[in-house]
């Protein structure tokens, strides 16, 4: 929203990696329901060409490169279905600062809204979980007609809430995300991960919510 000459900054938030530490077990259910048919992907791999991109195009691409006839569709429900098992099995947690900094934006009236490429009832059940709340918006990956590296995610978001997309602050963890924020014209916080060395362009780089508070105040004023 503009009020005058007064800009009040918006935060979108992608949501794993960013807002909960769930990488490492995305990665692990895409491992349980694709190694059998013999699909092996490496870490590194992982966050540099498949961390939030979505279920149905980390399945098209690996069947494709293996040559599979597997039903893509079905897959994908398997690997959705385990993953939230184990998120209401309580093997998932918050990122370190992260409730915190959401406290502190509902303090200053400033708008938050999840982007991600996720399926929303997986994101659903984490926030459900972990009693994470107060978000304006949620965009996921089952509404999205293109998804990240496209920059339509965050346009979306920022068409939804009634900003400008200059307003909006993206906080990203994955390669295809943080292009994204920049295709839209968007400011981009990278939250360190393993995809980092991948990352050419941001304005912020932070680990913690919490150690690095100070670095993010001024983006927000």
């Amino acid at each position: 929203m503009v009020c005058g000459l007064v800009i009040v900054k918006t935060v979108l938030f992608d949501f794993d990696g960013v807002v909960v530490d769930s990488e490492p077990l995305h990665y692990r259910t895409f491992m349980e329901i694709l190694g059998p048919l013999g699909i092996s992907v490496d870490l590194q791999r992982w966050y540099r060409d498949f961390a939030g991109t979505g279920s149905r195009r980390i399945i098209e691409v690996l069947i494709r490169e293996y040559e599979l006839k597997e039903d893509i569709g079905i897959l994908v429900q398997k690997r959705k279905t385990l993953y939230e098992q184990l998120v209401r099995k309580g093997e998932l947690r918050e990122t370190d600062g992260i409730r915190e900094f959401l406290g502190l934006l509902e303090k200053k009236g400033i708008k938050k809204a999840i982007v991600s490429g996720s399926h929303r009832t997986n994101v659903d059940a984490a926030l459900e979980v972990l009693h994470l709340t107060g978000f304006d918006l949620i965009v996921s990956g089952d509404e999205m007609k293109k998804m990240k590296p496209d920059p339509d995610p965050f346009l979306l978001a920022a068409q939804r809430l009634g900003v400008p997309p200059a307003s909006c602050i993206v906080f990203e963890d994955s390669v295809a995300g943080s292009i994204a924020a920049k295709r839209a014209g968007m400011k981009l916080v990278v939250v360190e991960s393993p995809a980092l060395p991948n990352i050419k362009e941001y304005d912020l780089l932070i680990r913690d919510f919490r150690k690095d508070l100070e670095k993010i105040i001024p983006l927000l004023l």
